[in-house]
């Protein structure tokens, strides 16, 4: 059964200029926030909302259908209105417990790095502002459907054991066609290995490259994850900075002239969404060819460029056999296929093949096999087309709502590619206050400072390609005030 739910306050609070529906919007989504109504929280009837607040029963149901078109709440059927279970939270870690402080001061400082950049049973969801989520209502579900039942019917038994460890020879071959067609990299499918994601990727990679104690790039700012990822490998990073041409490779030269490995994300820089110059390619190609170091190329959101096409892959202007190409299908299809890429050169396919199999060996065969097919059919290309008509009108749409709301857009790092937007702060802001009190609007964006390692920098990662227009004008309205 439900918690019964407590009462919410008998008075709407009376604050000039904001209609009665924004009021009991407010109402709600407060109540919410601050935990005095918890997930699976059941509501009061509109009825009875309407009668304590002495409002029309219409105002209630409009405020009520914004909350759950914002996924604040849900509605069953029969049974009624309830909070929903990934209700809105400050964006914050978890303090850890006591018997998790204890198991932290037993294990190594690796691991601790890991933890204090990790919040436990964080599941990301469609909320006005979380980043890097794809529309997964627009996925070709009965077509992927299909061909999953084809492949079972006519050969599931013989997916059913052990996979080579590079990967299902059909899929190996698909991802090359379509590297070749979409990101212009000549590779024989051989050069390809199926992997579970790019951290895995990564992660083998360091293995097989870098000794304990070697020196890798690290774009500054950078995913949290990656830096984890490699100091748990014994890697010591330098933090290059990033400017508006992207990685500066000159920093990084000055910084650690003999690194033996870089990583980079050329096309959609992450977090900020910038674009690596050609003259900055260049001179990184010509760094790591002199020195005789590795370049892990993560093409991250290279298929959602939305003003042109995406420039040139290092992997394609690549002369030396440096690059290290990778690339996911977690947003061109969906998270939950973990299935990522990498084309490595031929020198390092064998020992590559070697390292992942000593490890866990392959990855999901079945789900290697229909999207072979999935790719090899058209439908990946098609879908990708969609998707980006779709999120282009959706960046359009934020972009156009944050000038309505007086946010200069001038502030924009870079709007022309990826699936969020990093906004500037002014100066003296503090990114980390402004996300506080964007939560407690019921808005959930994450500090641009959070990815820094040594550069300053203070903005908000803006995610909207999940959401509908409706939702980033609602959320937008929310979030200007804390922004002017």
């Amino acid at each position: 059964m439900p918690p019964t739910p407590p009462p919410l306050p008998r008075a709407l609070a009376r604050t000039p200029g904001t209609t009665l529906r924004t009021r009991i919007y407010r109402a709600c989504l407060d109540a919410i926030v601050d935990g005095r109504m918890a997930p699976g929280t059941r509501l009061p009837s509109a009825r009875q909302l309407a009668a304590d607040w002495r409002v029309s029963r219409n105002t209630v149901d409009d405020a009520i259908a914004a909350l759950q078109a914002d996924g604040v709440l849900v509605r069953r059927v029969g049974a009624g209105t309830f909070v929903a279970q990934a209700a809105p939270a400050p964006a914050a870690l978890r303090p850890p417990s006591a018997f998790a402080r204890t198991a932290l001061a037993e294990v190594s400082r690796w691991s601790r790095r890991a933890a204090a950049t990790h919040a436990p049973g964080a599941v990301p969801r469609a909320h006005a502002f979380v980043a890097g989520l794809a529309d997964l209502r627009a996925f070709p579900l009965d077509r992927w459907r299909r061909i999953t039942a084809t492949r079972l019917r006519t050969g599931g038994s013989a997916l059913l054991g052990y996979p080579p460890s590079a990967g299902l020879p059909a899929l190996r071959s698909a991802v090359a066609r379509h590297l070749a067609l979409a990101r212009g990299i000549a590779c024989a499918p051989e050069q390809v290995a199926i992997v579970n994601s790019a951290m895995q990727a990564v992660d083998l990679v360091v293995r097989m490259l870098l000794e304990r104690g070697d020196r890798a790039w690290l774009e500054d700012p950078a995913y949290q994850g990656l830096r984890a990822t490699l100091a748990m490998a014994g890697v010591r990073t330098v933090a290059v900075p990033v400017d508006a041409d992207g990685l500066d490779v000159a920093a990084g030269i000055a910084r650690a002239p003999r690194a033996a490995l870089v990583h980079v994300t050329p096309c959609c820089q992450y977090p900020l969404g910038t674009t690596m110059s050609a003259a900055r390619r260049a001179a990184l190609l010509d760094w790591a060819a002199r020195r005789g170091a590795w370049i892990v190329e993560d093409d991250y959101q290279s298929e959602f460029f939305h003003d042109g096409r995406p420039p040139a892959a290092l992997a394609a202007l690549d002369r030396s056999g440096r690059v290290l190409h990778l690339g996911t299908f977690t947003s061109a299809a969906f998270p939950s296929l973990r299935l990522a890429w990498i084309v490595l050169p031929p020198s390092l396919v064998d020992t590559f093949e070697a390292v992942r199999g000593q490890l866990d060996h392959h990855s999901h065969a079945i789900a290697q096999a229909v999207l072979a097919d999935f790719i090899d059919g058209g439908h990946l290309a098609a879908h990708l087309r969609r998707m980006r008509t779709l999120y282009r009108a959706r960046r359009d749409a934020l972009v156009a709502a944050l000038a309505r709301h007086g946010v200069d857009g001038t502030r924009l790092v870079a709007a022309h590619a990826g699936m969020h937007v990093a906004l500037r702060l002014p100066r003296g802001r503090s990114d980390r206050a402004v996300t506080a009190a964007a939560a407690a609007r019921g808005v959930a964006v994450m500090p641009l400072s959070r990815y820094a390692r040594h550069v300053r920098v203070s903005g908000l990662l803006l995610g909207y390609t999940a959401l509908d227009e409706g939702a980033i004008e609602r959320g937008v309205a929310r979030l200007a005030p804390l922004l002017r």
